[in-house]
């Protein structure tokens, strides 16, 4: 499959609306690194992070392939 430039739009769209939305889950963490939970404000603001990279790199994968892993199962 060759390369679609509105497919490629279209992922870097979901990719910057879902790293906004951690982006607000790890604010939510920081009030609780404030509040006084470190270690679970913390885990939860390492786990967002991990997860906007995860998808980034699962929605360029599809860009790519053209198939999700959904295709591959």
């Amino acid at each position: 499959m060759g390369f679609n430039p509105k497919d490629a739009v279209d992922a870097a769209r979901d990719i910057a609306t879902n790293a906004v939305e951690k982006a607000s889950d790890m604010v939510e963490h920081a009030g609780d690194i404030i509040r006084g939970d470190v270690a679970g404000g913390a885990s939860g603001i390492v786990q967002n992070s991990i997860d906007i990279g995860t998808h980034a790199v699962d929605r360029v994968k599809e860009v790519f392939t053209g198939k999700d892993e959904v295709d591959d199962e």
